[in-house]
């Protein structure tokens, strides 16, 4: 859902500037808030971010944390009622660092790898889970989201919610410094949240904040948001903005700060060379204490053969952009030997392949059907992607527990029966075995990604198994593939995006409802939409998660797009590093690399 990075192409190309994003949003004739919110999709987008790298290496097309439960309860307005409690692990943290301590364990530099450059250092422009690792390692958020996607209170120590949704109140940490002592109070959440929604400034992270009315900060420690309208997601994804040094940013502007930012997280900006390494060193004013690590070093290197031989020689700690996907198994299976802990966990980002539901021969829900029920999932995932990913049965992935309904309408591989759906529906085979009806005849072209070594061999497998049962599709290269489809004069691509997960937030609202930002498959239903506004106005976590089983089923009724799988998200540390979860207890792998992780990591040397 957020995040993604460009209007047309960011979603699917290395890292742009701001200047370059607000030019094509010109030419384009898009407006400063449908910018917004086209940026914020999701872990929606396309940003390489949640996407395994199956080649040594590919562009980034995925948003973060991608980072991808959050509820609201409406029944009291303090949370300690709701039936999802945030996590306020400060304590225990803390107890946990004492013991470290005592072990003698401060000190050391974590050296992690990154496959494309850090841009930028801005809060708004953490879409790609690199680059997101270094802004949060610097800034943080009032309300966190674990590696289970549970709440976590960071900046915030407590927060309500009024009964009717439309008012948030947080209480805030005292005596929080920035890194240049500065205290930390509710005029820098003020300022961040309303320079977020300003429209001058086109933010990727404006998507969050639309249904917001006014954010007042009535003490020194106190910050109330007014919503125009309810929005149950607002918890896990606008609560969850990095915050700005409001004193630091006045003075710079957007450019400067994004290269000389000031937050308050455990660690502060040494060095910036976007296409080498970033550095940041420990804060020794920390409101949890000095983190146990002296360094983070996150080094740039594009090539996956090589961040696997930095892994593998211990030349690296961790890398954040998984390896290629026979690499990354490989590694998982043998981490005990290679000296590594290794996490294996369901991605967010659908797999899938947006279809123009306006053109003459996809506008038939049973000519959709009938393509799901030609292609052999199975076979894709084992035979391109070594069998790491999930076949997916809707939108929502298996790893959204609370949301994730697989009672669905289900599409195995049955080419008979996508012939006959197809006859049924009055389709006939004309001289060259195509499918044929009114003059319209079942022939498109699939955009995939020059030179996109991680996705082309998929296309392919499908061409194949649509095109025996007489659909005749054809694939084109583009460098641009998402603007044809955005702009609606595309057939058919193979993307990467949320639907709904990003934060472990169901929300799907930018890809799935009618005009939505992120709708490439141009699909209009007003069932859906109904759904996908009653879904973040209904603040109670039982009711919400029924409201999503229902989004399921009339995405799987519809089939919107080509739905694929859920791919398999590895991380490798180290063994040296410690302060890790168990495997068993990760959920979301890339929230190995949040703030409130990395002050607690150590190094045994």
């Amino acid at each position: 859902m957020r995040d993604p990075r460009e209007l047309a192409q960011l979603l699917n190309a290395a890292p742009m500037s701001r200047r370059y994003l607000l030019q094509r949003a010109a030419l384009l004739g898009v407006s400063l808030p449908i910018f917004g919110s086209l940026l914020a999709a999701c872990e929606d987008d396309d940003t390489d971010d949640d996407e395994p790298d199956v080649a040594d290496d590919t562009d980034d097309d995925e948003p973060a944390v991608d980072p991808d439960d959050d509820e609201v309860d409406d029944e009291e307005d303090d949370h300690e009622d709701d039936d999802e409690e945030p996590v306020d692990d400060h304590d225990d943290e803390e107890d946990d660092h004492d013991d470290d301590v005592a072990d003698g364990q401060d000190g050391g530099r974590l050296i992690l790898l990154g496959h494309h450059p850090l841009e930028s250092l801005h809060p708004d422009d953490d879409g790609p889970t690199v680059t997101w690792t270094g802004i949060n390692a610097i800034h943080e958020p009032l309300i966190g989201i674990d590696h289970a996607f549970e709440l976590e209170m960071v900046l915030a120590t407590d927060y309500e919610i009024s009964d009717d949704g439309m008012e948030y109140t947080v209480m805030l940490r005292e005596d929080v410094l920035f890194h240049d002592g500065e205290e930390f109070n509710s005029e820098d959440v003020k300022f961040t949240y309303e320079w977020f929604m300003d429209e001058e400034n086109a933010a990727v992270t404006a998507a969050d904040f639309v249904s917001v009315d006014e954010v007042e900060a009535p003490d020194d420690y106190t910050i109330v948001v007014h919503m125009a309208e309810a929005d149950a997601s607002f918890l896990r994804n606008g609560l969850n903005a990095m915050i700005l040094g409001s004193h630091h940013h006045e003075e710079l502007g957007y450019e400067g700060y994004s290269a000389d930012p000031i937050g308050t997280g455990p660690f502060k900006l040494v060095e910036w060379d976007p296409d080498d390494h970033t550095l940041v060193e420990a804060f020794e004013d920390h409101w949890d204490g000095r983190p146990h690590l002296d360094e983070i070093d996150i080094r740039v290197i594009p090539e996956g053969s090589v961040r696997v031989l930095e892994l593998e020689t211990g030349g690296a700690d961790s890398s954040i952009w998984m390896v290629g996907v026979d690499d990354a198994v490989r590694m998982h299976e043998e981490a005990d030997d290679l000296g590594i802990v290794s996490y294996q966990t369901s991605s967010v980002s659908l797999n899938h392949f947006p279809m123009n539901n306006t053109r003459d021969y996809f506008q038939e829900r049973e000519v959709r059907q009938a393509m799901m029920h030609a292609i052999n999932r199975d076979q894709v995932i084992d035979s391109v992607f070594a069998g790491a990913a999930t076949k997916a049965t809707a939108n929502l992935a298996p790893s959204l527990e609370e949301f994730y309904d697989p009672d669905v309408r289900e599409y195995e591989f049955n080419p008979d029966g996508a012939i006959e759906i197809m006859e049924d529906a009055g389709w006939e085979r004309n001289g060259d075995g195509i499918w044929e009806k009114d003059g319209v005849v079942m022939e498109w072209e699939c955009i995939v990604l020059t030179g996109d070594e991680a996705r082309r061999p998929e296309a392919e497998m499908v061409q194949e198994f649509l095109n025996q049962v007489g659909f005749n599709m054809q694939i084109i290269e583009d460098p641009q593939g998402s603007t044809p489809m955005r702009e609606g004069t595309g057939d058919m691509a193979l993307f990467n995006w949320t639907y709904g997960g990003t934060n472990g937030e169901p929300d799907a609202r930018v890809t799935l409802s009618s005009g939505g930002g992120n709708n490439f498959n141009h699909y209009s239903s007003d069932e859906m939409d109904e759904l996908l506004v009653e879904g973040v106005r209904e603040p109670d976590p039982a009711a919400r998660a029924e409201i999503y089983s229902q989004v399921q089923q009339q995405f799987a009724e519809d089939v919107p797009c080509l739905y694929m799988m859920f791919w398999d998200w590895f991380n490798q540390w180290n063994q040296r590093i410690h302060g890790l979860p168990s495997p068993d207890e990760v959920t979301a792998g890339s929230n190995l690399y949040r703030n409130t992780q990395l002050r607690q990591l150590w190094i045994e040397e």
